[in-house]
């Protein structure tokens, strides 16, 4: 069973909550409708020691890099519904490694993100752990209910666009310094371009197959139009490796050209990977038409490792 199948299941048992929920379980947030046209975004994510950031070795990462990772990949999940972050709560069970010293930097890498995407942490809870250091965040947003970027908008013949590069994140250290896209995502989204999106945390392959999935489109991947992390990032670790944190999201044909000529992000590579063709069975393709079947893992799975 793999991560999706498990929530998949998961889902099905959920009662859906009295109230206005229009985006239920399965997207990157959840959306509750609010007076005046706008939704609150609620999502949730974590950093584990040993997974998410290592204390020794050659990628060790210091308390603040640590902070300021987790709520990044928060601030990551609401620019891919085209939101605004509001309000976060943290909490941490502090690991046998770590002290009140270590928590204390943790904190001000959290906080120096937050003051910059002007993101408020309004609570949460400490624990001492029996083990690793596991810290969780929830984060509270708003978007624009017209233009909220789902993963199940994508159409018939759209184009299949990405920011930024891919592969070796960890390595580069770039899992721990990539910038939340939140910026692009709002424009994006205001200016009507993208139908669907979603960021790309466990692998491009993986995190295209669920949009593909919400939206019952196959991707035809242009692989070698893929944009690589340096020269030393091969395509497989471009495909598979993940916690790259860029968009990926589709574009309706007649509006791909004004997209390539308005996108005023221009220090940040935009690249059009492919194309989104109804489907019964989604699936992912090259651009031939073979199933492309890579020779590792897709991506990243907790219950594969």
């Amino acid at each position: 069973m793999t991560e999706d199948d498990f929530l998949e299941a998961l889902f099905k048992r959920m009662p859906r909550p009295p109230g206005e929920l229009v985006i239920p379980p399965g997207d990157d947030c959840a959306g509750f409708r609010e007076a005046g046209g706008s939704l609150l975004l609620i999502a949730a994510d974590q950093v584990v020691e040993g997974r998410h950031f290592l204390d020794e070795g050659a990628f060790a990462s210091s308390p603040q890099q640590v902070g300021r990772k987790l709520l990044a990949r928060n601030l990551s999940d609401i620019a891919a519904m085209g939101g605004t972050p509001l309000y976060c709560l943290s909490s941490v069970a502090l690991g046998s490694r770590h002290d009140a010293a270590w928590l204390d930097r943790f904190f001000d890498g959290m906080l120096d993100l937050a003051r910059r995407w002007d993101t408020h942490l309004i609570g949460g809870d400490l624990a001492r752990g029996a083990g690793k250091t596991v810290a969780s965040l929830t984060i509270v947003g708003r978007a624009v209910e017209s233009r909220v970027l789902r993963r199940s908008g994508a159409g018939d013949g759209d184009g299949f666009w990405a920011t930024g590069l891919f592969g070796r994140s960890f390595p580069t250290g770039h899992h721990l310094e990539f910038e939340p896209r939140l910026a692009e995502a709002r424009w994006l989204s205001e200016q009507g371009f993208a139908s669907a999106m979603i960021d790309v945390s466990d692998g491009l392959l993986i995190d295209a197959g669920r949009l593909c999935r919400a939206s019952g489109v196959s991707l035809f991947l242009d692989v070698g139009a893929v944009p690589r992390r340096g020269t030393g990032t091969s395509m497989e670790q471009a495909l598979s490796d993940g916690e790259d944190y860029e968009l990926l999201f589709s574009v309706p044909k007649e509006k791909e050209r004004r997209l390539g000529r308005e996108w005023p992000f221009r220090d940040l590579p935009l690249t059009r990977i492919g194309e989104l063709r109804r489907a019964p069975a989604p699936g992912i393709f090259d651009a031939g038409g073979s199933p492309l079947a890579p020779a590792g893992p897709p991506g990243w799975d907790h219950f594969s490792r």
